[in-house]
This record gives structure tokens, C-alpha cells and sequence, in this order.
């Protein structure tokens, strides 16, 4: 027999075990022995409703199961409206006597408001004025003393976002309840789409202003249940916004070690702003705003500018979403359009050229410069839209030996070997790599220069 047979149903959802519960049980269909546990808690906590159709579904995916029986039993009882009471008899009560009507106390007059409240309805408009003012010069000290704290690694107030809430008038946001469950957040985040990751973020804080005492590991261990609880809850097309709203708590409110302390420019990672910090899959934190320089200036391609290696999709689908990343979105659009702008015959005889640059094994590498020539002579005689394409495309490719990213265009590769810059057998193992990714992607010559865009 189930254990929530005898429940009374009185409980407190835990909504993390339900949203651990639904996650499974659509990971791992059918999942009966998670619908099972799903129905025993719905029946647990009240939720005749939601355990009666967990019940149904088990009913129809295993109709012998005993226990399955054993709950629809329960919730047909359960369901079954209460025996009607029996009829009261009414007595009457004596008359009293106009000696007792007179004893009796004569009930309170209601409490009569003034009719003009005007008054007072400017006094309190006056005094919450004022306190927006003064609430806005504490907001600037604690901004000031937060960073301060910050530089030397000390606890920051946790009523700085409320102090800010009084100053911009989010009089909601001062006061604030227990956390709501998973699924109330996830429908909040649904209905705000824009503010996902703000109303996502004050969840998770008030997640974590009731573990105060508690260590890191506890304090980040609950915020990624809830922060998975969440995310269960929420469709496939927003199921970032809580690992967003997480990674920024955790990196304004618990010890998180990146693999860089600085920025790009020397700035503390710690320091960095809300608004610019993201942090990628191989734990780099970023001010998005160097990141989006950097990569812009290395033609739009997505390689992390510190370890030079290639960025993941998912941290390059976060990062051209970004605010200072949504331009580009549109360098990666002009790189893929160039490399269908290269034709087949300038394939081959990259292919021809990175062939001989490999095999070339003489000691004067006369071989190899000839080659080169004979290359930059043939690019000269292209269209200028293609010639403008091998100027500016960066096809992913690495040192065979070392491992290490190459970063230049296919037109850089040859004019540095041509000037000794680069040795041919690096440039060749370059440009075959590049001729095979061109080849995948390979098509016509653009038509028109709005088509080709040079980086």
C-alpha cells in the first residue's frame, strides 16, 4: 500500500523534489516508479487534483501495478463529498423582557474617517519622497562601499538591491516573502520575459538569505537544485535565463574561482559590473565588452582570446544574445557568406599549393616560393569580391603538432610566407585545412558586393 495512503494532507509541497520528479519522468519515460513517488507526495500535500491524473496516466501505463490500484481507491474515497450532517434541531429561545433589551450594551458605532483626506494623502506622497532622496544618497555610499568591500574580498550588504528598489519606486521589491515555489517563478518569468533573469536572480537570492550560516558548498548546492527546478518548469526556448540569474549570484555572492582573475584590460574579474560579466563553458569570466572588441577585431571569430581556443556553441549562442554582443551575430553572417564566395577552382589550387608546400623538403625551398608566387599571381586575376574574400575569411584550423589555433585570413597566410614571416610548412598546413573547410561550404561567387562583406 502506498506511504501517502494515511496522509492528511496537510504537507508543505517540496518543490524540488517535485521539479526532480518531472524532470525525470520526462528524461526517462515512463518512469513509473517517479509517477508513483509523484502521486504519493500530490496526495501527501492536498493535491488531490494533480495525484488523481498522475493516477490515470499510471492506470493506463501499468494497469497491474497494485499499488497504482491502491491510489485510485484512495482518491475515489478521497473525492467522495462528506455524509450531509444531520438536521439541527432548533429551539427557541425565550422572548427576552424589555428589562433585559434595556441591560443589554448598545453595539459600537462604526469608526467614522474623516471626509477630506487630502491632508494625508499629501504628507505620506511628501514622506515617501523623501525617502526615495535619502535612500538615493545611501544607494551611491553602499555602491561606493561595495566595491570597496569587493577589492578586499569581503562580504557585500545583501539590502543594496532593496535600497535601489526604494529608489526607483518598486515598493514590492522592499519587502519580500519566503520564496515562491519553482513553478509560480517559472510562470513570473513566462508572463516577463524581459525580466527573466532579474525576477529568476531575486529568487535565487532569497534562496540564499536563508542559508546565511550556512557553508559554500550548502549555499551553491541549494541554489542549483532550485535553479533545476526552475528550469524544469520552463519551456526549451527560455531555459537559460536561471543559469544566467545563477552564474551572476554566484559570482556576486559566493567564492567562485575562475580560470582568470583580470580582465583583458587589468580590471578584477570581481569588479566587473552586472550588465557586461559572463562567464563561458571553460570558466573564463569576461567583461562582455572587451570580449565583444576582441572578437570583433579578430574578424568576428569566435575563439576565446586568452587560451586561443575555439569558443563552444552554447557559449557562442550566449554570447552574439548578449547586449554587447549582438553585433556579432552579423560578422559570423559575412564570414559564412565569404567562404560560399570562394569557387571551386580557387579550392584546387589551394589544394595544389598546400600539397607542394608540405612535400617540399629542399634546402633552399625554391619549390615552395615559386608556388606562392604563382598563387598571389593567380588570386590577382580573380574577381575583386573573391579577392576580398580570402583577405578577410578566418577558417577554423589548428597547428597539426602543436595544437595551437591559427589566426590569420587565407590572403595573410600566403603573404607572410612569401615575406618569411611564417614558415611554408606551417602556411601549408593552414591552407589545407582551410581548402577542406571551404570545400564543405563551398558555392557561388556572390553576385553583388552587399553579399560579400570583408572583415
Amino acid at each position: 500500500m502506498p506511504a501517502a495512503a494515511g496522509g492528511s494532507g496537510s504537507g508543505d509541497p517540496d518543490m524540488v523534489l517535485i521539479g526532480e520528479l518531472l524532470e525525470d519522468i520526462s528524461r526517462n519515460p515512463p518512469a513509473i516508479q517517479a509517477r508513483k513517488l509523484l502521486t504519493e507526495h500530490y496526495i501527501a500535500i492536498g493535491w488531490l487534483d494533480a495525484a488523481t491524473e498522475n493516477a490515470l496516466e499510471l492506470k493506463k501505463l501499468a494497469p497491474t501495478d497494485p499499488d497504482v490500484t491502491q491510489f485510485i481507491v484512495i482518491l475515489s474515497k478521497k473525492s467522495e463529498p462528506p455524509p450531509a450532517p444531520p438536521t439541527p434541531i432548533i429551539k427557541k429561545k425565550p422572548v427576552a423582557t424589555v428589562r433585559q433589551l434595556k441591560a443589554r450594551k448598545n453595539p459600537q458605532a462604526p469608526v467614522q474617517l474623516s471626509g477630506n483626506l487630502d491632508a494625508s494623502r499629501q504628507e505620506l506622497t511628501q514622506g515617501y519622497d523623501k525617502l526615495r532622496q535619502k535612500a538615493k544618497f545611501l544607494l551611491v555610499d553602499l555602491l561606493h562601499l561595495q566595491a570597496l568591500q569587493k577589492k578586499n574580498g569581503l562580504q557585500t550588504s545583501k539590502n543594496t538591491p532593496r535600497i535601489q528598489a526604494i529608489v526607483e519606486g518598486r515598493t514590492t521589491s522592499v519587502v519580500q516573502a519566503g520564496p515562491a515555489n519553482a513553478r509560480s517563478v517559472a510562470s513570473q518569468m513566462q508572463e516577463n520575459p524581459e525580466r527573466a533573469v532579474e525576477i529568476a536572480i531575486t529568487d535565487l537570492e532569497a534562496i540564499l538569505s536563508r542559508l546565511e550560516d550556512s557553508e559554500e558548498d550548502v549555499k551553491r548546492s541549494h541554489l542549483v537544485k532550485r535553479m533545476r527546478a526552475v528550469e524544469v518548469a520552463l519551456p526549451e526556448d527560455k531555459k537559460s535565463s536561471p543559469e544566467i540569474a545563477f552564474m551572476h549570484v554566484e559570482h556576486e555572492n559566493l567564492d567562485r574561482n575562475y580560470v582568470n582573475d583580470e580582465t583583458m584590460l587589468g580590471d578584477a574579474v570581481k569588479d566587473i559590473e552586472r550588465e557586461n560579466f559572463w562567464v563561458t563553458e571553460d570558466n573564463y569570466a569576461w567583461d562582455m565588452e572587451e570580449l565583444a572588441q576582441a572578437i570583433t577585431v579578430n574578424g568576428g571569430v569566435m575563439r576565446n582570446p586568452l587560451s586561443r581556443q575555439m569558443f563552444t556553441p552554447k557559449d557562442i549562442r550566449g554570447i552574439v544574445s548578449h547586449t554587447h554582443g549582438k553585433g556579432l551575430a552579423a560578422l559570423q553572417v559575412a564570414q559564412h557568406e565569404m567562404s560560399k564566395g570562394v569557387r571551386d577552382g580557387t579550392i584546387v589550387e589551394m589544394e595544389k599549393l598546400a600539397a607542394l608546400l608540405l612535400d617540399d623538403q629542399s634546402a633552399d625551398s625554391l619549390p615552395s616560393r615559386h608556388a606562392v608566387d604563382e598563387f598571389l599571381a593567380y588570386v590577382a586575376t580573380l574577381p575583386e569580391l573573391e579577392q576580398k574574400a580570402l583577405d578577410g575569411l578566418r577558417c577554423p584550423a589548428k597547428d597539426t603538432h602543436t595544437g595551437q589555433a591559427y589566426d590569420f585570413t587565407i590572403g595573410e597566410s600566403v603573404r607572410d610566407a612569401k615575406g618569411n614571416r611564417v614558415c611554408f610548412h606551417k602556411t601549408g598546413d593552414f591552407i589545407q585545412q582551410a581548402a577542406a573547410y571551404l570545400r564543405q561550404n563551398r558555392g557561388a561567387a556572390p553576385d553583388s558586393a552587399d553579399k560579400c562583406i570583408v572583415m
